[in-house]
């Protein structure tokens, strides 16, 4: 019986600790409208906290299981405040229009203070120095200004200390993790991505940012070169569906354009001779246009006089294919062999002719 109570103290104690209560107030350059406390994971977007505010004021509650990168946001706006969350803590925040807020409380919080005032504070200091190693250097005083810069690189340096001092520090919680994470999903090539995770502990690698880097390494390895490239349907513009694996050819290009891109226009006639040149030997296209209207789309494939097959959602960035593949930009090119497999991506003009020409020799 004595064991049999002891487990049962022991279950509502961690039910308790799993629902600790997080408290956030302040003010906010707004005079009315809706604030959000999200939080990102693999499967999306977590809503925390929400709340209507009026007269400056707002004040939020919500329940945290353990520490978390948060998003204050402002419904209708873009963009939002950073903040680490933690339970049963609680915290003060003033919220600017200019997007430098202050929020306060917490340690996590306190200590990502920290570490944005040795960024800011030595960003500021370089930049005075690097301005007058300038002007040291238009008036001929190269020593000046060749020591001037070297002061600079020693105030980054020591601010670069400072920063992985801090991970250290938090290697094994979600400070450090999004610390280390902030800024690759900006990142599009595997082997990078796999090097700022394989530098994360295995504490931090179970944090939501290690398990976002996690999914998006996987989901960049499924389009990643060698993979076999995932089919799709798409419409044409006559209304036909069109799937990627239903185009056959030696070499197929995957083009992702739009009438709206000028480096894709510009692109184009060089997309239309490579086309006219190796059509014969096996080479195919297949456009995919992050058009969101018909009309433009159908005018430009016109206009530029490219003959092969061409597809869109007219969803522009919220097609599926374009999350599907990864495409942070256009115009972006994915080159597959007969059985769809990857052979590489994002190369152009000179280099992609090289690449066919090699290829279809």
């Amino acid at each position: 019986m004595k064991y049999l109570l002891t487990c049962i103290f022991l279950l509502a104690a961690t039910s308790f600790l799993a629902a600790q209560t997080f408290h956030i107030q302040g003010n906010i350059e707004l005079d009315k409208g809706e604030l959000l406390v999200l939080t990102q994971q693999v499967e999306g977007m977590d809503t925390l906290a929400q709340t209507k505010f009026e007269n400056n004021r707002f004040a939020l509650t919500g329940n945290l299981q353990e520490p978390v990168v948060a998003l204050l946001k402002i419904a209708g706006y873009e963009g939002g405040f950073v903040m680490i969350l933690e339970p049963g803590m609680e915290y003060t925040a003033k919220l600017t229009r200019n997007g430098a807020g202050d929020i306060r409380g917490g340690k996590l919080q306190d200590i990502y203070n920290d570490y944005q005032k040795i960024v800011a504070d030595a960003n500021a200091e370089s930049r005075a120095l690097n301005k007058k190693a300038s002007e040291a250097a238009a008036q001929k005083h190269f020593k000046t200004s060749h020591e001037l810069k070297a002061k600079a690189n020693k105030v980054q340096q020591a601010a670069f200390d400072k920063m992985n001092n801090i991970v250290r520090k938090n290697a094994d919680n979600v400070l450090a993790a999004y610390l280390q994470t902030a800024g690759s999903e900006r990142i599009m090539e595997l082997e990078p991505l796999k090097q700022i995770y394989s530098l994360l502990s295995e504490k931090a690698k179970e944090t939501a940012p290690g398990k976002l880097l996690e999914a998006r390494i996987a989901d960049l390895e499924k389009v990643g070169i060698a993979a076999t490239a995932p089919d799709f349907t798409l419409t044409t513009p006559e209304g036909k569906q069109v799937s990627l694996y239903s185009v056959k050819g030696k070499l197929k290009i995957i083009d992702f354009w739009a009438s709206w891109c000028g480096p894709c226009r510009m692109e184009n006639p060089n997309m239309v001779k490579l086309y006219n040149d190796f059509k014969d030997k096996g080479l195919a296209i297949v456009s995919v246009s992050l058009d969101e209207r018909k009309v433009p789309w159908v005018q430009a494939i016109k206009k530029d006089g490219m003959p092969w097959t061409h597809v869109s959602s007219l969803k522009g960035w919220k097609c599926e294919v374009v999350k599907q593949y990864n495409i942070d930009a256009v115009p972006s090119i994915i080159v597959l062999d007969e059985n769809n497999r990857i052979l590489a991506k994002n190369i152009r003009a000179e280099k992609l002719r090289a690449f066919v020409t090699e290829y279809l020799k």
